[in-house]
């Protein structure tokens, strides 16, 4: 089925450059008539410089087609060495069974950008989801969940041959413990200067991959305008800020090609879309000094970004290092194939500081616990025995996890005795008022425990399944463990956390927030366009942006705001279909219901 539908896309990709092509000729001919928004008599039509268009399905789940679909994108001439792969750039897509083969004859198109460090299978839960809700409003409606080119250099083999082979531990011992592969062996995690492409994966790169793909799909820019909703999760609202204000063809004399123009509305998913959140842009003397110092320093940090003195990607650091992320996806992948059995993982993991001290942050009690790695007699987590579920839960869980930014309400901790937390802080301290909101981002709100008797098998108890657990309830469990095992233990075409997430990302962003608008930054030519668009925001309600980030950057004031009780921040984007109270995944629901409310 796969290999028909893709060659059924490549002769469509075909004909949809020809159709480009006449359309963009026509609608030059015809600019006089065309609607506000869509080219002026002085202006030409946008068209993408993409083609190669190819979809291969993936899935077929729950009223759900979901599909890769890539184009041919080849990075700028004079690229540092590469794969072939990062010549192509696409997205999983999102649509109904039955529904309409193209995306130009959909409802609407929601576009999304990935958060931080996350691949397009982060919002696998809420891309179908929101398609499902959609489709219960009477709408067609697609999700695409957009991967940054740099998932091309994501690490995949050893899944790919665990989820052939059943077997979890092929690529824990492929990865770690030099277990060969079709007698290949694991070269090891590429270092900076090894990822030197990074360089040429910033925030225009990412950008401007959205913008053609979106070109390509649907070349009628006022048809663009009508059914684009353009959004992102955590980081990628910022990202999507950036391509709302990016001026795309470079001649401020135009504005057909600014990416505000490409769009019908603007979604942010626990986070803000803003490429200005504190308003510099609005007074030109401001304007004018912060450019005139950030701007040369950032030429500066890139340039001694490109000759690696900084590092490209975050590869051996604790917690948040394309090691240490190996491990969650690892658990999720051994959760997925066998949750129920007594894990093996850690017994095959070896003894490093990033790895062991990651550990050791994401399991510790209390401080003393975490400066002795167990040794003041609380033990460490490899002293204790877990199913795959439960010990994936230990990870993640809003009531296990010691990091806000990973945490799902997964359910709880069963099989044995447990005790509260207070590393590296309590949940109470949440408590206090205004300052509360912003320690959420250490260790979330909700009280957190850890085990206690080493003797014991610890299990696991779905989301659905917590009454009576003395430190949740219901309604702060939203997510189904099994759907994150599945997504976190991903194989090809992408993974749930990029391998290597581009360190210029964070340089790009940091620039332009401080106000930034010269060098590889000129084009970001316009300030808060997104306003002028309708907004739709939904905060979690146990998440850390809503008491942090929507204080100091409030939303605009038609915005269309709702927050998710019992929500973690990636509950936004990982919530199970149905809730233990029958009711539907309220961030799919909320903004099917917001996409429909355009038309």
């Amino acid at each position: 089925m796969a290999s028909l539908v893709g060659k059924r896309w490549g002769h469509c990709a075909r004909d949809n450059v020809r159709r480009s092509a006449i359309v963009a000729i026509a609608m030059a001919a015809a600019s006089a008539l065309l609607p506000v928004g869509a080219a002026g008599a002085d202006e030409s039509v946008p068209v993408t410089v993409a083609t190669d268009r190819q979809e291969q399905v993936l899935d077929v789940r729950d009223g759900v087609m979901v599909s890769r679909v890539s184009y041919s994108l080849p990075l700028p001439a004079g690229a540092p060495e590469h794969p072939a792969e990062c010549d192509r750039t696409g997205y999983l897509r999102y649509r109904p069974v039955g529904g309409p083969e193209h995306s130009s004859a959909a409802d609407n198109v929601i576009v999304q950008q990935p958060g931080a460090i996350g691949g397009a299978v982060n919002s696998d839960s809420v891309a179908a989801n929101t398609v499902a809700a959609a489709r219960a409003l009477g709408q067609n409606v697609e999700f695409w969940a957009l991967a940054r080119r740099s998932a091309c250099l994501d690490e995949t083999a050893g899944f790919d041959y665990a989820l052939r082979t059943g077997n979890y531990l092929d690529a824990v011992d492929y990865y770690f413990n030099g277990k060969p592969i079709d007698g290949q062996v694991f070269p090891g995690f590429k270092e900076s200067q090894d990822l030197a492409v990074l360089d040429v994966m910033g925030m225009e790169r990412v950008i401007r991959d959205q913008y053609e793909m979106m070109l390509f799909e649907i070349p009628n820019q006022a048809v663009r305008q009508q059914k684009y909703v353009c959004t992102g999760i955590s980081l990628g609202g910022l990202v999507t800020g950036f391509f709302a204000d990016w001026d795309f063809d470079g001649n401020p004399a135009t504005t057909n090609d600014a990416g505000y123009q490409q769009c019908a509305a603007f979604a942010a998913q626990d986070t803000m879309i803003t490429s200005d959140p504190v308003a510099i842009q609005n007074t030109p003397l401001l304007h004018d000094i912060t450019n005139a110092i950030v701007g040369p320093t950032n030429d500066v940090v890139k340039a001694v970004a490109n000759v690696g003195v900084l590092p490209r990607a975050l590869v051996s650091v604790p917690m948040i290092g394309s090691r240490s992320f190996m491990i969650y996806r690892l658990a999720g992948l051994a959760a997925h194939l066998e949750p129920d059995a007594e894990s093996r993982l850690l017994s095959h993991l070896p003894r490093d500081f990033d790895l062991d001290t990651t550990l050791n942050f994401m399991f510790s009690g209390s401080l003393p616990s975490f400066a002795t790695n167990g040794a003041d007699g609380s033990g460490s987590i490899r002293d204790f025995r877990f199913t795959n579920a439960a010990l994936l839960g230990v990870f993640i869980d809003n009531n296990s996890g010691n990091f806000a930014l990973f945490q799902q309400g997964v359910g709880a901790l069963d099989g044995g005795p447990v005790a509260e937390k207070t590393f590296p802080t309590p949940g109470s301290v949440t408590q206090i008022p205004l300052l509360g909101g912003f320690l959420r981002v250490s260790a979330g709100s909700q009280q957190r425990v850890r085990p206690t008797d080493r003797n014991a098998l610890y299990t696991w108890r779905n989301y659905d399944n917590v009454r009576g657990v003395p430190y949740t309830a219901p309604n702060h469990e939203v997510s189904d463990i099994r759907d994150a095992a599945r997504q976190l233990g991903t194989g090809a075409p992408y993974a749930y956390w990029e391998t290597y997430f581009p360190a210029r990302l964070f340089i790009d962003i940091g620039a332009g927030y401080g106000g930034a608008r010269s060098g590889d930054l000129t084009n970001l030519r316009y300030a808060n366009m997104a306003r002028t668009k309708p907004n739709y925001i939904s905060y979690a309600g146990d998440g850390f942006v809503q008491q942090g980030v929507g204080i100091v950057v409030p939303p605009p004031p038609t915005a269309q705001v709702v927050t998710l009780p019992g929500y973690s921040h990636v509950d936004t984007i990982g919530a199970a279909r149905s809730q233990s109270d029958g009711k539907p995944d309220a961030s799919a629901q909320t903004l099917a219901e917001f996409v429909k409310s355009l038309r």
